[in-house]
Order: structure tokens, then sequence, then C-alpha cells
């Protein structure tokens, strides 16, 4: 879903492989950090750009650090958009990797929708440049203290 001159932060094909999910960050950027976008659906027919483009995305993303037992962990990424937070987050460990998208109410603890990448099609950027970038971004607090949020 990111632009072939852009970088991928994030991406998978989900459930069926027919749509996929993607951080991506533009290669226009110049100087400083570049600016990084969010892309949903098919590849020929995105159902979600954010931000939309023309708009900032200053402060629009956060990011966290995610810790559980064992040799396991990972990132997860985060906005909000028409009263819904969208969790973009990737783990693994031992034998295992899972990610894939989280979308939340906003004030809820539970996710309304999970959707999960298809098994080992997980890309993650190995670009220094990006990976620095996405650690300057605030922190998301509540996923850092509370972990992912469950699905009911």
């Amino acid at each position: 879903m990111c632009a072939k001159t852009d970088s991928i932060v994030f991406s998978c094909p989900l459930g069926n492989g027919k749509k996929v999910v993607s951080l991506c960050a533009a290669s226009n950027a110049g100087q400083g950090q570049p600016p990084f976008y969010y892309a949903y659906g098919r590849p020929s027919s995105p159902e979600l750009l954010y931000p939309p483009k023309g708009q900032v995305t200053t402060g629009a993303f956060a990011r966290a650090h995610l810790v559980y037992g064992g040799a396991s962990g990972g990132t997860a990424y985060s906005f909000v958009n028409g009263g819904y937070k969208y969790i973009v987050y990737s783990i693994s460990g031992t034998g295992f990797d899972d990610g894939g998208v989280l979308v939340q109410h906003l004030g809820q603890t539970d996710a309304v929708r999970d959707m999960k990448c298809q098994r080992g099609k997980i890309t993650e950027s190995d670009d220094d440049k990006v990976i620095n970038a996405t650690q300057q971004w605030k922190s998301d607090t509540d996923l850092e203290t509370h972990g992912l949020p469950s699905v009911h």
C-alpha cells in the first residue's frame, strides 16, 4: 500500500490476502523527519488513508514498545481518526510471530475489530532513519501500560 518510492514501516496482507495494511514513510520528506501515513484496503483501491492527502502528520502517530513474558515483545503504532483508535502491531518471540490492526472505540478498553496479518508475511523496516524517526513519536502510554486491547 506504500507508494513505490516510499519506505515501509510495517506492512502485511490481512486474512484472505485481498486487503493489506501498511504504515509508510513518504520519500519526499526532504530534511528532517519524514511524513508518515497509514493505508488500508486493496492495493488498487485504498479504503482508508490517514491522514488524508495534503494534511500534515506532525504528532498524529504514537508508538509503544510491547513487552511480554519470555523472550517475546514487539511494537505498536497508533493514531486516532473519527472516534476510533487504530493500532498497528507486531509481536514476535521464540517460534511465533503475530501482527495486524486493532480498532478500538475511543474511551473503551476492548477492541471492536482485530484484523490479523497472514502468518509469516509481515514486512517491517530495517532502515535506521525510518526507525529512528518513529522512535521520536510520542509514547502511547495506554499501550505501554496495559498492552494491546482484547477483542470481545
